[in-house]
């Protein structure tokens, strides 16, 4: 089942560290911010790249925003 923002090759991630989980890619921190509200405390949000169509993302603790 794809997830929400499945084919962007970069923006706000949804996830869960441990286990791995990536529920969303979106291009608005609100949106992010609001799913992993309703999905619980486990779930973060990072700035970073997505490889469409799965479930990789990568980014870095460092950057929690894109520059502008």
């Amino acid at each position: 089942m794809p997830i929400p923002g499945d084919m962007l090759k970069s923006g706000w991630g949804v996830l869960r560290l441990r286990p791995w989980h990536l529920a969303g890619v979106f291009t608005s921190s609100v949106d992010a911010e609001s799913l992993a509200h309703n999905l619980g405390p486990d779930y973060v949000i990072k700035y970073g790249e997505h490889a469409p169509g799965s479930s990789d993302f990568s980014f870095t603790d460092t950057a929690s925003a894109p520059r502008t």
